[in-house]
């Protein structure tokens, strides 16, 4: 019986060795990108896939802590902290949470839709004219605008490699590259703070190579400490923290800190974490990473990560995201989200629970026009009509194919 046991055990830690790397070792056939020379040809539709299976099978729980942390670290600069803290979208925990959340869902609605699709569409629309204002009267920089661009290709990059069972390939890297390059372009940010801006990049990772130099440069420079970064920092963190019981916040603000680099830390004046929380953070890590690279099957696609609903509801034409950290906004009160294992949780912890009986919260979903502070509910429609025509002409097939044969290649290196 023993023996069976063990045959058992092996045969299946060979059957999760051979079947752990399927999705990454695939990418290269199914999509002909076989070396570096060949990214430069890499479309926009295909980089798109390629993202989408990072976020809903690979890692989508790294991934997703990962854009959450992004939207966190830029606010350890003072010209984009400053700006926040002075909408007055931290007014009540209200606010500040419905302001995240509208961050949240408008963001996955980018990324997650194909894009020239309507609600791909729809959503830049909605993002280019909630800020346009501010940037037309110079409250939004191009290099924060193109600083928080860099943070959501590179943070899930870094938090992948840090966190997850393996990091991601070359062939990954460019594929996020090519996605949020053209976006990027779309949103109207300038590429001429990097150094082959007027010459050209090769391809994604030509480019992303150049964008994360000059974002480590910028983030040396503007990461500094200001009482605003601390209190949009603060007001951030009870929301992340508002399911999690008050005895256990200074604990969850440890775990957090040690999530954090130093000069993040010192930037958002918060306590450095003990070393017995470091430690214990780094153990779990491991310990997770080694139990999902050897014991854990691959995620099949029954189970993808699923954040916002694909039809919009028959009796009221919106849209419900499906997860969420905080407040339940935009949460359909269904069976599931009522009582699934989740609700039990929260119920137990005082938690917040997806009800009807909580209308604050919107149960009735969302419209992508609607995003934003409340006082710009309904507003915007003529101006994000004629934003959309503009954003539909800036869409790039293969952003770098306008590459000249005469130009130097780069060694082919077979992945």
């Amino acid at each position: 019986m023993l023996l069976l046991v063990i045959i058992a055990v092996l045969g299946y830690v060979v059957l999760v060795e051979k079947l752990r790397f399927r999705r990454r070792n695939s990418l290269a056939s199914k999509y002909s990108y076989h070396d570096r020379q060949s990214f430069a040809r890499m479309s926009l539709e295909d980089a798109f896939e390629i993202q989408l299976r990072l976020a809903e099978l690979e890692f989508p729980t790294i991934f997703s802590i990962s854009i959450f942390f992004t939207l966190f670290k830029t606010y350890g600069i003072p010209s984009i902290s400053k700006l926040l803290v002075a909408t007055g979208e931290l007014a009540s925990p209200t606010l500040s949470s419905k302001r995240a959340a509208d961050t949240g869902v408008l963001i996955t609605e980018i990324v997650l839709n194909k894009p020239r699709s309507g609600r791909n569409l729809d959503a830049i629309a909605r993002m280019n004219w909630l800020h346009d204002r501010y940037r037309k009267a110079g409250k939004i920089k191009d290099e924060d605008m193109l600083y928080t661009l860099s943070l959501f290709i590179l943070e899930p990059v870094r938090w992948t490699e840090r966190f997850e069972w393996r990091a991601l390939s070359d062939l990954e890297r460019c594929a996020l590259a090519v996605y949020w390059k053209n976006l990027g372009e779309v949103m109207d940010i300038p590429y001429d703070a990097l150094p082959s801006a007027k010459s050209g990049w090769q391809d994604g990772l030509h480019w992303l190579d150049e964008l994360e130099a000059w974002s480590k440069a910028y983030d040396v420079k503007n990461t500094v400490p200001d009482e605003h970064n601390r209190t949009l920092a603060f007001a951030t963190l009870k929301v992340g923290l508002t399911n999690v019981p008050r005895i256990l916040h200074g604990m969850g603000l440890q775990f957090v800190a040690a999530l954090l680099d130093r000069p993040l830390r010192r930037a958002m004046m918060l306590e450095e974490p003990a070393w017995l929380t470091q430690t214990a953070l780094e153990a779990v890590v491991t310990v997770r990473k080694f139990l999902i690279r050897h014991f854990f099957l691959p995620r099949p696609d029954f189970l993808r990560s699923r954040w916002f609903t694909s039809e919009p509801d028959p009796s009221t034409g919106r849209y419900h995201f499906m997860q969420y950290i905080g407040h339940p906004w935009y949460i359909k009160p269904t069976l599931i989200q009522r009582w699934g294992l989740k609700s039990w949780v929260l119920w137990f912890t005082g938690g917040y629970i997806p009800s009807k009986y909580l209308p604050e919260y919107r149960p009735e979903g969302y419209r992508i026009a609607d995003l934003g502070p409340v006082s710009l509910e309904g507003k915007g429609a003529d101006e994000m009509r004629d934003a959309k025509q503009r954003v539909m002409t800036r869409f790039q097939g293969c952003p770098f194919s306008y590459i000249q044969e005469t130009k130097t290649p780069y060694k082919t290196k077979r992945l």
